[in-house]
């Protein structure tokens, strides 16, 4: 893996708060309660890591909560109370910004008010027509930064995923998630069984909650949309 990548993606794995490595939480857009009104977190749940970082600290300092005498487990679920966090698209921007700063400037933005780029850019808008081409997903089309849609609901995309690193071995893949096992920021793994054949024949070793592998909210979306590539990379 590139060591610049390594090192944007180890800032989100292994977030350094009073010198104890935390997990960033998934963040939601609303508590689960019947006709709970939505709450936006800090950030929306699409800052960097050092946004994160920086909104803990200023939620503890402003409840009176002694962050150094929490263990790192306390302090994921303080943020995870307090709506901090990041969701997938959130940390897919995050990772394609990195990779090219200003990627968005061209391209069409979901509807909504905030100025902040990242919070206009969710699952849907980042693989629509509009700012995404479809890539074959054979193994040989696809490059690092191309995204894997997942899960069609109504016909619209409710979570992606980016590719971060290929071998002829395999290909690794992150995401922010609450569906798999590794909640939050993680990478994925594809082995690569099959060189010739697409990705849907090779074997993903993630495992949702539910124990199923996540290929099977992938299988839908890869036949109707394809792995996306942003326009411009």
């Amino acid at each position: 893996m590139d060591s610049k990548i390594k090192y944007f993606l180890d800032n989100f794995f292994y977030l350094n708060i009073e010198n104890k490595i935390v997990r960033i939480p998934y963040w939601r857009n609303k508590l689960n309660l019947k006709k709970a009104k939505r709450i936006q977190g800090p950030f929306g749940g699409k800052g960097t890591p050092e946004q994160i970082k920086s909104a803990t600290i200023q939620k503890a300092k402003k409840l009176n909560v002694n962050l150094r005498e929490m263990t790192a487990k306390q302090i994921e679920e303080f943020m995870e109370q307090n709506r901090i966090g990041i969701d997938c698209s959130g940390f897919v921007f995050q990772f394609l910004n990195q990779l090219k700063p200003g990627f968005w400037k061209k391209l069409k933005k979901a509807p909504g008010k905030s100025s902040n780029p990242a919070r206009r850019f969710n699952a849907s808008a980042l693989t629509s027509d509009q700012n995404s081409v479809r890539v074959d997903n054979k193994i040989d089309a696809i490059k690092v930064g191309d995204i894997i849609p997942v899960g069609l609901e109504n016909d619209k995309i409710t979570h992606v995923m980016v590719i971060v690193d290929i071998t002829p071995q395999e290909i690794l893949y992150a995401h922010s998630s609450s569906r798999t096992q590794l909640q939050g920021p993680h990478l994925g793994k594809i082995i690569i069984e099959y060189p010739n054949e697409p990705l849907n024949k090779q074997r993903w070793e993630e495992e949702l909650t539910s124990g199923k592998s996540i290929l099977s909210l992938v299988k839908k979306p890869l036949a109707k949309i394809g792995i996306r590539r942003i326009k411009g990379f």
